[in-house]
C-alpha cells in the first residue's frame, strides 16, 4: 500500500504526503503512542516548557526541555498528574514540522529524566510514508501526544516533579529488533528534518 502512496506522490507532490502522515498514525494507533486528535477542550493550554529549532539528522538526539516547577502552569500539571483520569492533561506537541527528500527511517520519541542514570518511556513514532524524491519542502502536520502516565511514571510515587525532561529522538526501521545505531545507516542526513518547537503544555480545565 505504501508503495503506491509513495508512487502516488510523486504526481500529486505534498497533498498525498500529508495524507500518508496521517495515515501512518492512524496505523500506529492511538493506545500504542498515545497520540491525541486536536478536540476541543474545556480551559486553555499552559505551556510549561519549550525547546525551538530542532534538526534531525543523527541516529539518536536528546533535547533538554526545562519544565516551569512554580505559577500557575507547575500548578495545573501537578494537579494532572495526581488527579483522575480525564481530568487535565499533559501534552507533548511538535510544531513547524517539514522535510525536503524521504529521511529514510522513522524516529521514536521518548521523554526522559535528566542525570547520570535516565530513566525514559516511549511516546509514540514519527513516520514519514509517502515522502519521495522530487516532492520538494514540505510542511508536515503537527503531532499531539497524551504523555500525563509518561511523567507519572518518570516523577515516581511521591517524587518531587521534574525540573527538566529530555525529548529523545530514535532512529528505527520499524523493527522489533531495531536499534538507533543500525537504523542510523539508512538514514538521510541531508533530508532537512526539522522540527520548528516542541512543547509541553498542560491542557484542561484548571
Amino acid at each position: 500500500m505504501f508503495s503506491k502512496i509513495a508512487a502516488m506522490s510523486q504526481r500529486f507532490g505534498p497533498y498525498v504526503l500529508c495524507a500518508a502522515v496521517f495515515l501512518a498514525a492512524a496505523c500506529a494507533g492511538e493506545a500504542t503512542t498515545g497520540e491525541k486528535k486536536e478536540m476541543p477542550k474545556e480551559g486553555a493550554a499552559a505551556t510549561l516548557g519549550t525547546a525551538a529549532q530542532i534538526r534531525l539528522d543523527q541516529p539518536r538526539l536528546s533535547v533538554r526541555l526545562p519544565v516551569a516547577t512554580s505559577g500557575p502552569a507547575a500548578d495545573r500539571l501537578r494537579q494532572a498528574l495526581a488527579g483522575p483520569a480525564g481530568g487535565a492533561t499533559a501534552e507533548l506537541v511538535l510544531d513547524g514540522m517539514e522535510v525536503s527528500q524521504p529521511p529514510g527511517v522513522q524516529y521514536n520519541v521518548y521523554l526522559s529524566t535528566a542525570g547520570p542514570h535516565p530513566r525514559r518511556q516511549y511516546v509514540g513514532t514519527l513516520s514519514f510514508f509517502g515522502v519521495a524524491h522530487g516532492s520538494g519542502h514540505v510542511a508536515l502536520p503537527g503531532r499531539t501526544f497524551d504523555v500525563t502516565e509518561q511523567l507519572q511514571t518518570l516523577k515516581g510515587q511521591g517524587g518531587p516533579q521534574p525540573a527538566e525532561v529530555q525529548v529523545v529522538f530514535e532512529a528505527t526501521d520499524g523493527t522489533s529488533g531495531s536499534t538507533a545505531e543500525k537504523a542510523g545507516a539508512f538514514l538521510n542526513r541531508q533530508a532537512g528534518l526539522r522540527i520548528g518547537a516542541v512543547h509541553l503544555r498542560v491542557q484542561g480545565k484548571p
